[in-house]
């Protein structure tokens, strides 16, 4: 590990044993102090579930401030984190990514299958350095992004001409859907994207998000424990569950159908939810009732 990644684990570790001789248990998106230990790792740090509203999640937890901080340069996960090079991104949007790690097509494949059509005002929620918004605005759509960490937003405009937003919650109008691939789980509270939706998402768009599958199934299988539990740390304070994500559907007042890869494009639009075995789930949910942001309450 090179010294600068070995330092910020040494400091995450310093960070996580003293940040836990001050924190509760309880959960922290419903506060409901009804969690247990699913698993231990590291000494210092623990993966939690709520049995209220199902989240998983590290701890010690973040808080806003914390995560604020470690997104505007710490962060760092190869390609999805490191702006390229003008030659290697000539490269990539000559090739438009295809075959990529980051080849936005099967997210483009599910958009379309659950309605959002070519013109559509789509806000791309924690969007990195612009990758997947300019692929979604190749596609047709119009996209503006989002992003916390400010060098990676710049890069996103200056570099790929994506239009990006400084508050996701105070859009001159309603976007038709709200995007986001692999970002709730990097929340140090995965209510924060839920009151995006809820502040920008016309009524009867979908919220389409995308998260690594943080079912406890995924657990139990041999074949999957080793890399379930090495998704859980520093940077995804929270592993995301089907009935979790069922949860905040009925709270925040959305219909809502989680599906898993690889993505069925006549399942999506037919709304079937088959079996949530895949790598990854993905949710697509409707505003069904007026929920007022602002006055809800948590648990």
């Amino acid at each position: 590990m090179p010294a600068t990644g070995l330092t910020r684990r040494l400091g995450y570790f310093a960070w996580s044993a003293a940040a836990g001789t001050r924190q509760d248990t309880s959960c922290p998106w419903c506060g409901s102090a009804d969690t247990v230990l699913v698993k231990r790792k590291f000494l210092v740090t623990t993966l939690r579930e709520c049995g209220q509203c199902h989240l998983r999640f590290r701890w010690p937890k973040d808080d806003e401030q914390i995560n604020r901080m470690f997104y505007q340069e710490a962060y760092k996960e190869g390609f999805t984190s490191d702006c390229p090079s003008d030659e290697a991104l000539r490269e990539l949007l000559a090739a438009g990514f295809a075959g990529h790690e980051k080849d936005y097509s099967h997210y483009v494949a599910v958009l379309k299958a659950a309605g959002v059509r070519p013109g559509d005002r789509v806000l791309d929620f924690g969007c990195s350095w612009g990758y997947g918004s300019y692929q979604l605005k190749q596609a047709g759509f119009d996209v503006t992004g989002y992003e916390i960490s400010e060098p990676r937003g710049r890069y996103a405009s200056q570099k790929l001409g994506v239009n990006m937003v400084a508050d996701p919650v105070r859009l001159a109008a309603q976007v038709d859907c709200v995007f986001s691939a692999h970002v709730m789980e990097h929340l140090p509270d995965p209510g924060i994207l839920w009151d995006v939706a809820l502040a920008s998402l016309r009524e009867g768009g979908p919220f389409i998000a995308f998260v690594p599958n943080g079912d406890p199934a995924r657990e139990t299988l041999p074949e999957s424990r080793e890399a379930y539990h090495a998704l859980w740390g520093q940077a995804h304070p929270l592993m995301i569950t089907a009935a979790h994500l069922d949860w905040q559907c009925r709270k925040y007042g959305f219909n809502g159908q989680v599906h898993t890869d690889p993505y069925d494009p006549g399942r999506i639009a037919s709304g079937t939810r088959g079996e949530l075995s895949g790598d990854e789930l993905c949710l697509i949910a409707r505003r069904t009732a007026t929920v007022d942001a602002a006055g809800r309450e948590r648990g």
